[in-house]
């Protein structure tokens, strides 16, 4: 079991903490941003599957589009985290948002002005998946830039919470302005909350420290190319076995667990268990267990961050479980609700564990390295996971998911680094965060800057 603190006092210090995280204006500014614009990320998929079906009325132009915003994602990750190492963060987010924005108020125009094609459909989600691929190694970068270390985990803990909440009332939204107007409508919505991310962001004015240290360790220095520049991100990432295992653990998860979840479960509701409404009612309460994980995460405080979500996050095998045994909807629910809250946690907890013990200069690119080796394997695990349910059936292929997860814990725990990684909870003298990572639990990391 991890320790943490249950002293009399832990509501009033979360509290306390909290608002004093929020009394941070750009803290607040980019929380804003960041809540605004997973809105509209929730939003798109529904947008833009009614808008390209009404358009085509083929599902497989439907797959084109969303593949069209997904692969330059995947494949340009590497060099947005190069790019957002090399230049401020906030100024290369607030770019992205602006191509965000364009993009998607062109696109919804296009709809409603009935001048919409495949090719356009096509090209816009391109310029957005562009714009992601450079947008998220940049924001975990800068998330370290605005908070101190201590207060990371409320930090992200904060963000995560909006981030679950907003994948909840997301598609509600989305589902209300196909009703009242059009796909068009729905895609300029999510246009604007690209807008107001742009202008949160411009508006959050940062000290020149990190800027000033950047520059400070330039000098002198030859100037690396992008391959170098990965290189060194990569040798920052291997250097970490904690990190890297944890990486290795959540492929797996993309590719044999989350695949069999999103593609079985459809299946087995529309054949099973009553059709559209009851896979309804499941993922809400996926949604409410994210969402619950996310306010345990904000109050917890770990003295080992990674070890305390290893039990929950194994605990992801029980709506594995349940839908193989065709459980009632409500055990299913239940259970999903449950998995959920655990695999919040890690999300939090590893993301933390990462901004409090990578150097703040190699911060994007090690995040990219993390992105792309987390979620990569997910597009080849949707391609597969029907074939190996077709050679074998749907059932077994979750119970392997499940067992999958139920051993996740153990096999975590093995990993020494990862288990006796310890959280940042005191601030460190002089407001500057630990310059070698083993300062802060990191057992096999490199010095910084290495």
């Amino acid at each position: 079991m991890t320790p943490t603190d249950t002293s009399p006092g832990k509501r009033e210090r979360t509290r306390a903490d909290l608002g004093r995280l929020m009394r941070n204006r750009e803290f607040r500014l980019l929380y804003i941003g960041q809540t605004s614009s997973v809105i509209g990320d929730a939003i798109v998929p529904l947008a833009l599957a009614f808008a390209v079906l009404e358009l085509t009325d083929s599902a497989s132009a439907l797959g084109l589009v969303l593949a069209a915003r997904v692969v330059p994602t995947v494949v340009l990750l590497l060099l947005g985290g190069v790019i957002a190492d090399r230049m401020s963060r906030r100024r290369l987010m607030l770019l992205c948002d602006t191509t965000s924005f364009l993009a998607q108020a062109v696109q919804g125009v296009l709809l409603i002005s009935g001048n919409a094609t495949l090719a356009s459909m096509v090209a816009l989600q391109l310029v957005a998946g562009t714009a992601s691929a450079f947008f998220h190694p940049a924001a975990t970068g800068l998330m370290p830039e605005v908070v101190k270390p201590a207060e990371l985990q409320r930090a992200n803990g904060l963000v995560g919470l909006s981030e679950n909440t907003a994948y909840m009332v997301g598609p509600a939204i989305g589902g209300l302005l196909l009703a009242l107007f059009s796909p068009g409508a729905a895609l300029i919505f999510d246009s604007l909350t690209f807008l107001i991310s742009a202008i949160a962001l411009y508006l959050i004015r940062l000290a020149p420290a990190g800027d000033a240290r950047r520059a400070k360790d330039g000098e002198g220095a030859p100037a690396t190319s992008v391959l170098q520049d990965l290189k060194l991100g990569w040798d920052e990432f291997r250097s970490r076995t904690w990190l890297w295992t944890m990486v290795a653990w959540a492929a797996s998860f993309h590719l044999l667990v989350l695949p069999a979840w999103q593609v079985f479960g459809p299946a087995v509701a529309r054949d099973q268990l009553g059709g559209s409404t009851p896979w309804a009612i499941i993922s809400a309460a996926t949604g409410l267990g994210a969402v619950l994980g996310g306010v345990i995460a904000l109050r917890m405080r770990p003295r080992y961050i990674m070890r305390a979500s290893f039990i929950p996050l194994g605990l992801y095998g029980l709506q594995l479980l349940a839908l193989a045994l065709v459980a009632p909807v409500w055990v299913i629910a239940v259970a999903a609700l449950i998995s959920n809250i655990g695999l919040s946690m890690f999300n939090v907890f590893s993301l933390t564990a990462m901004q409090q013990n990578v150097p703040m200069e190699s911060m994007s690119r090690v995040s990219s390295y993390e992105w792309l080796g987390s979620i990569g394997l997910l597009p080849v695990g949707q391609a597969l996971v029907g074939p190996a349910g077709g050679l074998s059936s749907p059932t077994t292929v979750l119970v392997v998911g499940a067992v999958w997860m139920f051993l996740t814990p153990a096999l975590l725990f093995v990993v020494r680094s990862a288990r006796n990684l310890r959280a940042v909870h005191e601030e460190p003298g002089d407001d500057e965060k630990p310059e070698k990572p083993e300062e802060s639990g990191a057992v096999s990391a490199a010095p910084a800057g290495a």
